[in-house]
């Protein structure tokens, strides 16, 4: 049972886009001093039913009752921020502090802001500018925003999609502080083990129906999974490696961010790029697709190239064209002959599970895993021979994981190479047949398949293992 006095109820809500029934008449209540999770397939509706509590999207039919003058913080999963402010005036923007004449109480909101962040664990100065950082410390930066409010309810969706396990970690304490003060808290998340771990109850959805609402104590990961799904899902299991030719070649390469990498690839091949936020990752991966200048090193490609940056929202859809023409970007031809192209996108639509109204739907009516497969289709469509993928399952259900990590292995037989970085350890080793460990920018060890273990990885990543590279990094450049 809950706990009394539900700080949110919804009665029988109904919510439609269009045609799209997203919220099906879903019932539900949010105790306060409670931490209530939601999880669903990408498009279940959990997005939806947060929007409408935080009263961005109003319910077509039935009712949402609250007290009055209830504060409500929401944390969408999109980063809604404008890159020109400061950390400080981000936290603080449109509940700024003033003081006599209403001039701003500056160094009061920097103290502030910087309170906050420590609360969650990010490092980023209050004086930094927010387009400067990092797409995990911008989340950081939104999720500080909403804990340095006192909020009656919290509205979480995917905090910790591209967070390391570090800052998740230091997250989970800042929401059982917030649920410890009182407040309600309502946690949207695709991994099933960290709402077993941090919530008090859990409600699936499914098609925009609720399918189940127990405490979580009462039921377990693999219970969740067939409630979300309503199929089987496909074992995430490792395939077997590739050894083909060589077709990327790092020698110590050197970038803004990266110091020294050292490894190649070879066809049919996965390898994968452990490391915690800061770590070097994505400047890695930006600097093999050329998107970051190369200071020192070597490097060769051979054949041609795709990527899948992390940020899909600032770095790889646009919101104004339709699927097919963010799949067919760049233009393959002069005149593109719409039909083929509406054809084929049909057939990557097909090939990707991605649920969408069709090829001239916009990138804004998909759910966040379904815009990551968009992206991915952009990339395979091209059959590139290397693929680049910066956290490729962000934000993704379960069954959408599979369907990606089912392409990557059709993918890698068909006798390409894979670079894979993400900041959860068990899909790293699930996928890859090598993995490079990062800290600081240095390339600390290459841990083959037979050797690598989470625990060791860990060690690897945080400095807790030594090994050579970590002492030349200890010693200086």
């Amino acid at each position: 049972m809950l706990p009394e006095s539900p700080a949110v109820t919804l009665s029988r809500a109904v919510v439609r886009y269009g045609e799209t029934v997203a919220v099906a008449g879903v019932s539900l209540a949010i105790a306060r001093s409670h931490v209530h999770a939601l999880i669903g397939e990408n498009g279940a509706g959990k997005s939806t039913l947060l929007r409408a509590i935080a009263g961005v999207t109003p319910l077509d039919q039935g009712t949402l009752t609250c007290p009055p003058q209830l504060a409500i913080e929401w944390v969408p999963q999109e980063l809604i921020l404008a890159p020109d402010l400061t950390v400080a005036e981000t936290i603080f923007l449109g509940r700024e502090r003033r003081g006599r004449g209403r001039l701003l109480r500056r160094a009061e909101m920097r103290h502030a802001a910087e309170v906050a962040l420590a609360r969650i664990g990010c490092g980023a100065l209050a004086t930094a500018r927010v387009g400067d950082l990092s797409l995990p410390v911008r989340k950081q930066v939104q999720l500080a925003r909403a804990f340095c409010a006192p909020a009656d309810v919290l509205l979480l969706d995917e905090p910790t999609a591209v967070l390391g396990a570090e800052a998740s970690e230091k997250l989970f304490v800042a929401i059982r502080q917030a649920r410890n003060r009182g407040a309600a808290v309502v946690l949207v998340s695709h991994q099933i083990e960290e709402v077993l771990r941090i919530a008090d109850t859990v409600t699936v959805l499914r098609d925009g129906q609720r399918v189940s609402t127990d405490p979580t104590g009462a039921v377990d990961a693999a219970t969740l999974v067939t409630r979300m799904v309503g199929r089987p899902v496909p074992s995430l299991g490792r395939r077997a490696a590739g050894a083909g030719p060589v077709l990327l070649r790092l020698r110590d390469l050197h970038a803004p961010g990266v110091r020294g990498a050292t490894f190649d690839v070879a066809a049919g091949e996965v390898v994968g790029l452990a490391g915690l936020v800061g770590a070097g990752r994505s400047e890695l991966l930006a600097t093999i697709a050329g998107l970051l200048p190369r200071s020192a090193g070597e490097m060769e490609v051979r054949g041609p190239l795709a990527f899948v940056p992390e940020d899909r929202a600032r770095n790889g859809l646009i919101p104004t064209l339709s699927l097919r023409e963010n799949i067919f970007l760049p233009a393959p031809q002069r005149w593109p002959q719409k039909w083929r192209e509406r054809a084929e996108c049909e057939r990557w639509i097909g090939r990707l599970h991605i649920r969408a109204r069709g090829p001239e739907a916009l990138p804004d009516s998909l759910s966040g895993g379904n815009q990551q497969k968009v992206l991915l289709a952009r990339a395979l469509r091209r059959t590139p021979k290397v693929l680049l993928l910066d956290e490729p399952t962000a934000g993704v259900d379960i069954g959408a994981k599979a369907d990606i990590h089912r392409i990557v292995h059709e993918h890698t037989g068909a006798g390409a190479a894979v670079v894979i970085a993400s900041s959860e350890l068990p899909e790293l080793l699930a996928l890859c047949d090598r993995i490079v460990a990062l800290r600081h920018g240095r390339q600390v060890a290459i841990v083959g398949r037979d050797q690598a273990t989470e625990s060791h990885l860990a060690a690897l990543i945080t400095g807790a293992e030594r090994s050579p590279a970590a002492a030349a990094e200890r010693s200086g450049p």
